[in-house]
Formats: C-alpha cells, structure tokens, sequence
C-alpha cells in the first residue's frame, strides 16, 4: 500500500498553485476560501513543511511548494496520459476533435457533412474545452488552434495557415459599396472580443479607415446574423464563413487579404498509425483550411487589395508543416 497524500488534496493543490492567492483559486475553483485554504493547510501539516507563503495580497509558493508542483505535473501528466492511451486503445474508427467554439460552429459543422459522406463509418467527437496539453497527453487525436501559442509547445506534429480576413455583407448591401471606400458608408459590425479586426483589416489591406458608424455584439454568430441580416458589414475569417459564401447568404466584396496570423492544426504523435485520423487529417487540409479565394464582383479593387497586403508579409507558402 502505497503511503501518499489524498490524491485529491495533491491535484488541488497543483490547480490552486497556479493563482496568487486563495480567494482567486476559490473563486475559479467553485470552492470557499476557507475550504481552499484548509485543505492546503491538511496538505502542509502531512509533509511537515510550509508549501505557500501567505503574505497580504494574497500567497505564493515556498521552494518546497515549488519541488511539488513540478512533480505533481509529472505524475499527473504520466497518469493522464496512460489513462487516455487505455482508453483510447480499443477506440477503432473515431477522431477526437479539439477547436473552440466559434470554429466548430462556423468552420467544421457547415462542412462536416462533407467528410461524413466520404467516411460514413468514422466516429468524430467534438471538444470546445480542449488545449495543447489535452492533445498532448493523448485527450484528443487533432486540434485546431487561432491565434498565438505559447511557447515552447507540447507537440510537434502540425500545419500551419495564413488566416485570411475580410468584410463580408448580405447581398443587398452590395448597392452601398461600389469600392473599398465606399464600405465607410455602411455601419461597420464588430465582435467585442476583436475590436481590432476592422483596423487590423485595413492595414493588411492598406485602406485608411477612418472612424465610422459601428456596431458591437457579443459574440461573433450574432455579428454574422446581423451582417447577413443587412444590418452592415462584418469582418471574418474566411475559413468561417465559406459556407454563406456558398449559399449565397454573404458576400465578400473585396475578397479576403492575408494577416500576420495562423490557424493551425495540430494532430497527436501517437494517433498518426489510426487511420481514421489519417483520413480526417487529410480532409482537413483539403476541405477546411484550403484557401481557395472567393470571387469578387469588383475585380480591379480586389486585386489591388491583395498586392498590398501581400506586399506586407513574408513570402511564405500559405499552407506548411512541420513534419
């Protein structure tokens, strides 16, 4: 019999030792302070040692408390990670995917009917609370990630992409806007979490946007459904909204124009000799983040856009690996 702390005492410890104080870690934890601080207080008095120095903002960890973490991220990374090899090992024909929200509502569902008939007997689970540590320890198979990683990263099986933005309306609003000048004219729609991406937009495309009407929503769907609602014009990604490109319920005037961002799409090391993840993989990369641009109405203005912004990136291919 082994002779350890409570595990549960050692994993709360290791979630409480990463905020700067108690109350914080209570709070995030859906705990009280006190039963935060009492257990800790249990943890302490087994090994004997002080494991947090309590100060007036708040805690930190003593030398000892440190030594601990790290070996609690060890085993516990160890654990789960045979915990999901197990799991995983009689998993057949599934792929677990990871990928926020937002993407799987607007990047991977609209198109998912796609792979679901080119591989009818593949299983794909969906995660929208998953990272690059779940992937690494073996919870999901891939991930797509937006947007800056920290560094260094846990894996290293990956693809990368420029992501492409643009504005985009509803057909009708195309009577507004006759080049791109013309959409200052319009009430510019904005997500609140990417207050930024109008301005950032302009500079790919090296417009000088000045201060117009605008518009914020919440989230980025209720954006969409205003701008396809011909309330404005919206900014995306243009891997999110392919799909009302498609049908026709948005337009994208002046195509999409590359940022100084990526979209990537991570797969783990150990699930490459399943072939459903191989097959999933493989449709990814054709079908989702392929950057086959959109056709513009406005050609001359469009390509002009696109030689700018080109202009102020790195020449480097649109789609690479790391492998």
């Amino acid at each position: 019999m082994r002779k350890l702390p409570i595990l549960k005492s050692l994993h709360l410890f290791e979630a409480v030792s990463e905020f700067p104080s108690f109350s914080r870690a209570a709070e995030r934890l859906n705990m009280t302070t006190g039963a935060v601080s009492y257990q800790m207080r249990l943890l302490e008095d087994w090994f004997g040692r002080r494991l947090f120095v309590r100060h007036s903002s708040g805690v930190r960890l003593t030398s000892d408390g440190e030594q601990l973490k790290r070996s609690c991220a060890s085993a516990f990374s160890m654990l789960e990670r045979g915990c999901y090899e197990l799991r995983r090992r009689n998993a057949g024909r599934s792929v677990v995917v990871g990928c926020s929200t937002t993407f799987l509502s607007h990047g991977l569902l609209p198109r998912i009917g796609r792979f679901r008939k080119l591989y009818p007997d593949i299983d794909l689970v969906f995660e929208t609370e998953a990272d690059l540590d779940a992937l690494a320890v073996g919870a999901l198979d891939v991930l797509f990630v937006a947007g800056p990683l920290k560094r260094p990263l846990p894996v290293r099986e990956m693809h990368t992409s420029n992501e492409m933005i643009g504005p985009v309306c509803a057909p009708a609003t195309l009577d507004a806007i006759k080049s791109p000048e013309d959409v200052l004219s319009v009430p510019l729609l904005h997500e609140a979490d990417r207050l930024d991406a109008w301005s950032e937009w302009a500079s790919a495309a090296a417009i000088c946007l000045q201060e117009t009407r605008k518009v914020v929503f919440d989230t980025f769907s209720l954006a969409m459904e205003a701008a396809k609602s011909g309330l404005g014009a919206a900014i995306s990604s243009q891997i999110l909204v392919r799909s009302n490109l498609e049908k026709g319920e948005l337009v994208a005037p002046f195509g999409f124009v590359p940022v100084n961002r990526s979209i990537y799409l991570f797969v783990n090391g150990n699930a490459r000799n399943n072939a459903a993840v191989e097959r999933f993989e493989r449709w990814a990369l054709s079908d989702i983040l392929s950057q086959d641009h959109q056709p513009s109405p406005f050609g001359a203005p469009t390509w002009q856009i696109k030689q700018a912004a080109q202009s102020k990136l790195p020449d480097r291919r649109l789609l690479t690996s790391s492998r």
